[in-house]
């Protein structure tokens, strides 16, 4: 543990956590550093911690899985002190703006101010790695995923998180995480360093699971739309119990939103 944050090391890859709780909702967080390259920052709500545990790493680049708060918040203190930031060229213009965030997200998180990152390759070069810069999008346009080949490993953000999605953002597009969960499979890993579940050793057979699952989902969901069932009726039968999160941000967290992709973005 450094600065209350959990860390830990699995085959050379340094990780630390924080863990959120508020309303009844638990939200984990990582970031990893692997051959002086970080991948995510973590959120600003824990600047000093985080900021005590990269002063103990060899921290020469920063890479982030997506823009989202909880993974760029300590990006503008990264690069204050001199260390390149990377994000997809899509992200790069909205960093360099402070991320407007709706008040649940601000006081889960902490604000995310504005930087002024680099647009990643298809590659990042570390001392003795090279890292394969996979598009992976759904959870957000500019999502990406970092491969690395001579660990048979991949740090997949939020591309994971479980094999059983029950909620998701408003914006999620759940044929196009379907699609990226495929892009992956096609690569030979076995650990996933996830952005919220952390540590996942049998990382392969876990994101099958997840593609499993979601294509049954999809099957489900259409058939019952193409029996006339209306999106919220399909929402209640398969989701039944409604998660605090979805109280809590508004319904922007919300099972509702993974019928409606199914349906409207397949």
């Amino acid at each position: 543990m450094v600065g209350g944050l959990i860390t830990g090391k699995h085959e050379g890859v340094v990780y630390a956590g924080c863990t959120i709780k508020l309303f009844g909702t638990r939200l984990n967080t990582y970031v990893y550093v692997t051959d002086g390259l970080l991948v995510d920052t973590g959120p600003s709500r824990y600047n000093r911690e985080y900021a005590n545990f990269f002063r103990t790493q060899p921290v020469k680049q920063v890479v982030l899985t997506h823009f989202h708060e909880d993974h760029s918040g300590n990006a503008p203190w990264l690069e204050k002190q001199g260390i390149a930031v990377y994000v997809h060229p899509a992200a790069v213009n909205v960093c360099r703006k402070p991320a407007r965030l709706p008040f649940y997200r601000f006081i889960f998180w902490g604000a995310r101010e504005k930087f002024n990152p680099l647009p990643v390759g298809n590659t990042l070069k570390t001392k003795h790695k090279v890292l394969q810069v996979l598009e992976v999008p759904g959870h957000s346009p500019d999502h990406i995923a970092l491969y690395d080949p001579a660990e048979g490993a991949i740090f997949t953000g939020d591309l994971f998180v479980t094999p059983k999605t029950r909620i998701v953002m408003r914006p999620e597009n759940i044929p196009q995480i379907m699609q990226s969960l495929r892009v992956l499979l096609r690569y030979d890993f076995q650990t996933v360093y996830c952005g919220h579940a952390g540590v996942v050793d049998e990382g392969k057979k876990m994101i099958q699971m997840k593609l499993d699952y979601l294509e049954n989902l999809r099957g489900e969901v259409l058939e019952l739309y193409n029996r006339g069932l209306s999106i919220k009726v399909i929402n209640k039968k398969l989701f039944p119990k409604t998660a605090p999160l979805t109280y809590l941000s508004g319904k922007e967290w919300a099972s509702e939103h993974i019928i409606r992709s199914i349906i409207e973005d397949s």
